[in-house]
């Protein structure tokens, strides 16, 4: 088992897998970077083009997360396939965070979709590339920032609503 660093055992909880003991984490650690680098290698393919079909498209797989927590299309593609190449266990169900992440991923992308489409490149390459951004910074430290969103957003929402 790999040892993980404090930093990404933290990033791995404010993901929403504070439920993974240790062992886990670690298990999971390298895994759960796959759909980001997926979807991030399918937007710059996307901007590269600047195809709205492409990015509506990668939008939809990113939608397809926030939707059903066991049922992303590239989760479905790592569980079924990818992972028995390694002999590994397949991921668990998205959280609640990375979904919301994923969800704001969805927004992002069919916004650059629309866009390119509606003949604005500068702002498709804007929005198309904070997506590519934030999921590179994901697959390299496992610090999603729409989990910090969620956490800011939801978490001070709870604690508001208590101090009601």
């Amino acid at each position: 088992m790999t040892k993980l660093s404090a930093f990404t055992k933290n990033n791995l909880n404010k993901q929403g897998f504070e439920n993974l003991d240790d062992e886990a984490k670690s298990c999971y650690a390298l895994p759960l970077r796959f759909s980001p680098g997926v979807a991030t290698i399918l937007v710059v393919i996307g901007l590269a083009l600047q195809s709205p079909i492409w990015l509506g498209s990668v939008a939809l797989i990113a939608l397809s997360g926030a939707l059903f927590p066991r049922g992303m299309l590239i989760d479905l593609i790592y569980n079924y396939g990818v992972r028995h190449l390694f002999h590994v266990p397949p991921l668990p169900p998205t959280p609640k965070p990375r979904q919301f992440s994923y969800l704001l991923s969805t927004a992002w992308l069919a916004s650059s979709a629309l866009s390119f489409y509606y003949g604005q490149p500068v702002l498709g390459f804007i929005l198309g590339g904070v997506v590519v951004i934030a999921a590179t910074t994901l697959i390299t430290s496992l610090w999603c920032l729409g989990s910090w969103w969620y956490r800011l957003f939801f978490k001070s929402a709870a604690v508001e609503h208590r101090e009601l």
